[in-house]
């Protein structure tokens, strides 16, 4: 039984040195392998659209978004109704219960030739309270 053993000895020391050899070879990067270039950070160039009159509603509700979060009821001078996420107007702080008519500038991404969502207040216009229902 030792004789057997003595003779597989060399073979699973050759076995050994063969599969450390390859494991560490494996850890190793290829001399031709070029480092991975990031892509370039996207900046917006962010400009103002036509100013718009818009009426915002008195009252907030949930934005139909994934993040829970409240949104203003904004109606453009053609009747559309949309949503503005609560302070994407930037210097204007509605008070709950209070209607305005605001003049307000859309930001663009120029780059991207689309509107951010983002809007910039110009005027308010008018306001009045509104009881709430």
């Amino acid at each position: 039984m030792i004789s057997a053993y003595q003779s597989i000895k060399p073979s699973l020391l050759l076995a050994g040195l063969i599969s450390a050899a390859t494991l560490l070879s494996a850890c190793q990067t290829s001399p031709f392998a070029k480092d991975p270039v990031p892509e370039p950070r996207y900046i917006p160039s962010i400009v103002l659209g036509e100013a718009q009159t818009l009426t915002v509603m008195p009252n907030r509700v949930a934005c139909a978004s994934e993040l829970p979060m409240q949104c203003l009821l904004a109606k453009s001078k053609d009747g559309s109704v949309f949503q503005i996420p609560y302070d994407w107007i930037d210097d204007f702080k509605p008070a709950l219960g209070t209607e305005y008519i605001i003049s307000a500038r859309p930001q663009i991404d120029e780059g991207q030739k689309s509107a951010t969502g983002h809007w910039t207040l110009q005027n308010i216009l008018s306001q009045r309270m509104v009881g709430m229902p």
